[in-house]
């Protein structure tokens, strides 16, 4: 690699890290930058939030946590400030057709939702799919979109679409594009992001051509 093709490397990274792009100055995955992990077990753990409750780790009802005494829970921790208020920096994660021995859906079909909140990161989404991924934890497996069935994510008995949650600083990258962080009161940081990362294209581009005059001089 060539000086001028390090320096604009670096100009990149910085701009990207002013942008809050999750892989800047990483080579790694997007994983990264998500500490979300999730799992469903017996009972959470401290410093894990009790998302909803599993009749079982299979072929299963649903509940939420405050309306149901089923045995398993979907537990999430990883990220200050987690939560499950359905305000604020929050997604949706399924609705309920009931607090309790309840078959669920996609978001807004049942009346009672189920949500991860944050106070303290600027991003929470979740989506559904048949693989979350390296940047999404993997919440629960659900049989359809409607009047639907949950399982587990280990692997056994699992149901083919995912329900999976990302929750950090910055939106995972999207068919190689990165998002800007979508959380309330982030616009400004946005303005500026984006004005750095155009003053870093113009430096760039004034090294490459500095570098490339030198070499003709030379």
């Amino acid at each position: 690699m060539t000086r001028a093709t390090a320096f604009v490397t670096l100009l990149i990274a910085l701009a990207a890290l002013a942008l809050g792009v999750p892989w800047a100055l990483s080579t790694g995955s997007a994983s990264a930058t998500n500490g979300l992990a999730c799992d469903v077990k017996t009972s959470c753990d401290v410093g894990e939030v009790e998302v909803f409750r599993m009749s079982a780790t299979a072929n299963a009802h649903a509940g939420t946590p405050s309306g149901s005494s089923y045995d398993y829970v979907v537990c999430c921790g990883g990220v200050d400030g987690l939560g499950t208020s359905c305000s604020g920096v929050h997604h949706g994660v399924l609705s309920l057709s009931a607090t309790d021995n309840a078959h669920v859906a996609s978001l807004g079909q049942y009346p009672t939702e189920v949500c991860l909140s944050a106070d303290t990161v600027e991003t929470v989404r979740c989506v559904y799919g048949a693989d979350c991924g390296a940047a999404y934890a993997c919440l629960a497996t659900i049989s359809g979109t409607t009047n639907a069935h949950v399982a587990d994510c280990d692997g056994l008995d699992d149901y083919a679409t995912k329900v999976c949650c990302y929750a950090g600083p910055a939106p995972p990258p999207v068919g190689g594009i990165a998002e800007l962080p979508d959380a309330s009161g982030s616009s400004g940081r946005k303005y500026i992001a984006l004005a750095t990362l155009a003053a870093a294209a113009v430096i760039a581009l004034t090294a490459g051509g500095w570098y490339a005059r030198r070499r003709r001089l030379g």
